[in-house]
């Protein structure tokens, strides 16, 4: 073999390595301790549109935390851990998704919480993490995971959760028949999956325990829908009478319907709202502003595009400008990408500080010692009211109870108005649907189940 080629394999083998074990290292690593955090990442199939910006925040983060000597346990603002991280594309392949888990599971450092991208996978995975006491900090937020309550904790609140608090935020206080004892009508088009379809059900016994709104129909697109797939959509709805079409997919499909509701000149009859996943300043930038006019969307983080100068939109242009200096960035991916990696690590760091209090070892002892049980316990069961550097609400008071796995619980109506990303709303705590038989089993006992929407501040 040539040598140029023998080069060029070595090359190429130490790349693919690179995708599943990247440390974070700062120039004393190795004389420290140090932690382990794992993530299984779709950045090649149907998620990658939001996933690759969300990882670039993500990654910017920790590059900051390695700069800054590494994980800051005792509040003296001087790095105490190594943070390394290791991460699997699976490409939203089911197989090569179980194929990391496993690849992580057997490895050392036993993993603690993984970071999950994908909600029928998480789903798949709730009894083998609850068997294998390991954390899935997930970022897929379909309904089966909270209930009963396991090991399966979410960035956010559930898919139903939130967009039955975006569609009666709306009707009270946008809709133009608002105040005329008119029930909307309300319809979901999206992809036919666990997530496309996981905010049907709560969305619907909302609609019938509030009165407010029916939902009188789902219907279902490909992942990559063309546009006369959608508008034959669209042009029954319009006879059907539709007010409100939500979608529970990613940002190119919300896009493919909100230029079909423009080409069709319906925005005035009926308005598009989509989840997190379709942000209001990439669908800005996919249609236009034009098309995008109207448009409508709910979510958990600071805008970079209409607040500036929030203190989390602030530290994420830093990171930006440090470590990327990328011109769209911080979009509101990205902030979701440094939220995520940021809880993260705050419940590592309550986990070590709670081990060493328990045990009476030293940090060096409790970085060997971390187990899954205690990042559960003494960190994401813990995190109520954390903003994760300020990309967040101070109002977030989830996990509200013990049998809580969400890791927010307040949205704001985020949308497109004279062409420009504005923030619609307050932030308001959403409703919260857990189902009538976990109440009847016993769980979420200590929480205050609100049915609507409650505004907390601006």
């Amino acid at each position: 073999m040539k040598k140029t080629t023998m080069i060029g394999l070595m090359a190429g083998i130490l790349a693919s390595l690179s995708l599943v074990f990247i440390p974070a290292l700062s120039s004393t690593a190795l004389a420290k301790p140090s932690v382990t955090i794992h993530n299984i990442i779709d950045l090649t199939g149907a998620y990658a549109p939001i996933a690759i910006p969300s990882e670039k925040g993500g990654k910017d983060y920790l590059s900051w935390i390695a700069e800054n000597g590494g994980l800051d346990v005792d509040g003296d603002g001087k790095g105490d851990v190594e943070v390394r991280y290791k991460w699997a594309e699976f490409g939203n392949v089911d197989a090569r998704f179980m194929s990391a888990y496993k690849r992580f599971r057997i490895r050392k450092p036993r993993p603690t919480v993984i970071e999950m991208w994908s909600s029928p996978n998480q789903e798949m995975m709730k009894p083998v993490l609850e068997r294998d006491k390991i954390n899935c900090y997930g970022i897929g937020f379909s309904d089966p995971q909270l209930y009963p309550p396991a090991w399966n904790y979410m960035d956010c609140w559930s898919y139903g959760e939130s967009a039955a608090g975006a569609i009666e935020y709306y009707i009270d206080n946008i809709w133009p028949k608002r105040g005329q004892g008119i029930k909307a009508k309300v319809v979901h088009l999206t992809w036919d999956t666990a997530y496309g379809r996981a905010a049907i059900e709560p969305t619907t016994r909302h609609g019938n325990k509030t009165g407010k709104y029916e939902v009188i129909g789902s219907r279902f697109c490909s992942l990559l829908p063309t546009d006369p797939e959608i508008m034959a959509y669209l042009s029954d709805f319009e006879k059907k009478g539709v007010d409100i079409i939500w979608s529970n997919s990613i940002v190119h499909t919300p896009a493919v319907i909100q230029k079909g509701l423009y080409k069709l000149g319906l925005t005035d009859k009926m308005v598009l709202i989509a989840n997190l996943w379709a942000p209001a300043d990439q669908l800005l930038k996919i249609v236009g502003p034009e098309a995008a006019e109207g448009y409508m969307c709910a979510q958990p983080v600071y805008i970079p595009a209409a607040e500036p100068n929030e203190p989390g939109v602030k530290f994420a242009k830093m990171l930006n400008n440090k470590y990327r200096q990328e011109e769209d960035m911080p979009n509101i991916q990205y902030m979701r990408g440094v939220r995520m990696k940021a809880n993260i690590l705050e419940a590592v760091r309550r986990a070590l500080v709670g081990i060493m209090e328990r045990d009476g070892v030293d940090l060096a002892k409790a970085c060997k010692k971390i187990t899954g049980k205690d990042v559960k316990e003494f960190g994401l069961q813990t995190l109520a009211g954390y903003t994760a550097m300020g990309t967040t609400t101070k109002y977030n008071s989830a996990p509200a109870g013990k049998d809580d796995r969400r890791l927010a619980n307040h949205d704001r109506l985020i949308g497109i108005r004279n062409g420009k990303v504005t923030v619609l709303s307050p932030w308001y705590q959403v409703p919260r649907l857990v189902p009538d038989e976990m109440l009847e089993k016993g769980y979420f006992q200590d929480e205050t189940i609100n049915i609507h929407y409650i505004v907390k501040g601006e």
